[in-house]
């Protein structure tokens, strides 16, 4: 239900103006975000917002604000809890390239322009929350950047072992994972504390503070406490941020405890205080996906941006999420440390109700340009094991028996949404699984010759067996096999067989003669790829980990690590073989190979 008979096709407001016109004098919540305010599924703010707001909170959105300035408190304090986010991505990653260069766009920023999403966001967004309103303000951090940072973590950019997140700016509590049903808790436990007459006391989630109490025990939330104060009994203890700081060797076996225990409550001491991370927000069921998106979004920018196109939604305006979570555990992605490893889908008439509603829109051209999730090719992939598990992957080094995955069902979908009316053509962008793929002929056959407008993205990664295993790809990952196998399907339809694969230079491991055997690799192949990435640490991967201390967390044995900037740049650039700075990039890797003797 939505209070006060908002019209279900209106943004969430921005601007004090809009709560007098819905006879608001506050908000219950209000929503601070890195990203533009857009009414989209795929922009956290938007998710979380109409979820809230669907269940009879007032909800306000405050879009890149400048924490120097003000603007973080233009709706005033809410009744109930800022929620903050540095938004779709970690504000690092968005504000620099692998190369710690400043970037000079932003795909979720007005216009496509960088820098109005400030570095470590929510630190800077929660510190001017507290700044304006004081102990009065509830500031609750969630998202991508604060789930990650939870506990001790590298930060590239400063090449240091930074404090929990918790430790830092104005935050009283931390979601981790996907937050729609931990805030929601939260906001509602919040509602009843206040209509008991709960007084405000103490201040900065400190534990005297009835507010912290009322939600210590909810899944999916991070507090802070006294050192002093004794754990909770079933905690597992990580190894203090000070050992961390001080130690590789004891970093990567915090990180090899925290990875397999994740799915338990954990704590880590820091500074006199004491982080306690709730067990995770059990994964949302198909009828709860369902109804979060059935929600009203208007798939718009809102209009406080001016009018400017924000490049991001451009992209996936009339996208369909179809599943979220991944489980095959690559090293280098944080996607199952944030969504989960297990992978929760929506049913299919979840996934048709979008399409009919997408078609609905007044600029719908008859394109559905992706339905999909972090693995195309995984919706509906379930465990037939019950309780928790120990496996990093489900798919490394072997596949587990236990992962059922029926990709033809897949295709099934993808088919009936295709026939809904209005639609004229329905394609598969985001990535798709290789290994996975090569198992059956009917997967392969519609790839090649339905849902690909193009390219087919997919993702090997490399191709050499020795990255593959630091990357936790499996080494037999059938590059070359599916590369034959889609040519051959597309050009029996009359098709031209174009692939586009994500390949990554510089991962742990991978030293400058393997990026030489790659490009080689794709030159004998005529792969022509437009455009590499250079790994990037950031916090939440087991491959971060590895960069931050020259170690494999699961063995503790030494791994390559190639820091060096000129030779992170020349393993991207030789990949580029088909482009002239590419050739002569490749020369070069290849003189110096030959004059280190191979």
């Amino acid at each position: 239900m939505f209070r006060r008979g908002v019209p279900e096709a209106s943004h969430l407001p921005a601007t004090p103006a809009e709560l007098r016109a819905r006879g608001w004098d506050r908000c219950d919540v209000v929503l601070v975000t890195g990203d533009a305010h857009v009414d989209h599924p795929s922009f956290p703010a938007a998710l979380l917002g109409r979820w809230l707001e669907a269940h009879g909170f007032r909800v306000g959105v405050i879009a890149r604000p400048d924490p120097a300035g003000d603007e973080v408190g233009r709706l005033g304090l809410p009744r109930l809890c800022f929620g903050v986010t540095a938004g779709a991505l970690d504000s690092m990653v968005a504000n620099y390239t692998a190369q710690r260069r400043r970037r000079t766009d932003d795909a979720y920023a007005p216009g496509g322009r960088a820098g109005g999403r400030p570095d470590r966001a929510v630190t800077a967004y929660g510190s001017a929350i507290r700044r304006i309103f004081g102990a009065r303000a509830f500031v609750v951090a969630g998202g991508l950047e604060a789930s990650l940072r939870r506990f001790s973590h590298y930060d590239y950019w400063d090449d240091a072992v930074r404090r929990p997140l918790l430790m830092d700016g104005g935050v009283d509590v931390l979601v981790h994972g996907m937050g729609e049903g931990p805030l929601l808790e939260i906001v509602r436990r919040l509602d009843a504390l206040e209509r008991a007459g709960g007084a405000w006391v103490g201040g900065r989630g400190r534990a005297g503070d009835p507010r912290v109490a009322a939600i210590r025990d909810v899944p999916g939330v991070a507090y802070r406490i006294p050192v002093a104060e004794a754990p909770p009994a079933d905690a597992v203890e990580l190894p203090s941020w000070e050992e961390v700081r001080a130690n590789p060797a004891v970093h990567a076996r915090f990180w090899a405890l925290f990875e397999r225990t994740r799915d338990r409550r954990q704590t880590q001491t820091c500074a006199g205080m004491r982080i306690v991370s709730n067990p995770p927000w059990p994964a949302l069921s198909p009828a709860e996906l369902g109804r979060l998106y059935a929600l009203p979004f208007t798939r718009d920018v809102h209009p406080v941006h001016g009018g400017a196109r924000v490049p991001a939604l451009e992209q996936v305006r009339f996208s369909v999420t179809s599943h979220r979570g991944c489980c095959g555990g690559c090293a280098f992605c944080a996607i199952a440390a944030h969504q989960g490893r297990r992978v929760s889908s929506r049913s299919a008439e979840s996934v048709l109700a979008e399409v009919e509603r997408i078609v609905a829109h007044p600029e719908f051209r008859g394109t559905v340009p992706d339905v999909g999730g972090p693995t195309a090719n995984l919706w509906g992939a379930t465990c037939g094991r019950d309780g928790v598990c120990g496996r990093v992957s489900c798919l490394w080094p072997t596949r587990c028996p236990e992962l059922r995955v029926d990709q033809e069902a897949w295709v099934r979908l993808l088919r009936r949404a295709r026939r809904v009316p209005g639609v004229r053509h329905l394609f598969v962008t985001t990535g798709v699984r290789l290994d996975l793929a090569l198992e059956s002929e009917v997967v392969l056959r519609a790839l090649a010759r339905e849902f690909t407008s193009g390219h087919l993205k997919v993702a090997p990664e490399h191709v050499v067996p020795r990255v593959l295993r630091w990357m936790r790809k499996p080494a037999g990952s059938g590059f070359a096999e599916f590369l034959d196998r889609h040519a051959r399907l597309t050009r029996s339809a009359g098709r031209r067989p174009y692939v586009l694969p994500y390949l990554m230079a510089a991962h742990p491991g991978a030293r400058l003669r393997d990026a030489v055997e790659l490009a080689r690799f794709l030159r004998r192949r005529n792969v022509r790829v437009e455009q590499v990435q250079i790994f990037t640490p950031t916090p939440g991967t087991a491959s971060t980990v590895m960069y931050a201390t020259g170690l494999d967390p699961a063995t503790l044995r030494p791994v390559f690590v190639e820091r060096d900037p000129r030779r992170r740049e020349l393993q991207k650039a030789v990949l580029l073989w088909h482009r002239a700075e590419g050739a002569a990039a490749l020369r070069e890797a290849q003189g110096i190979l030959r004059r280190a003797g191979g």
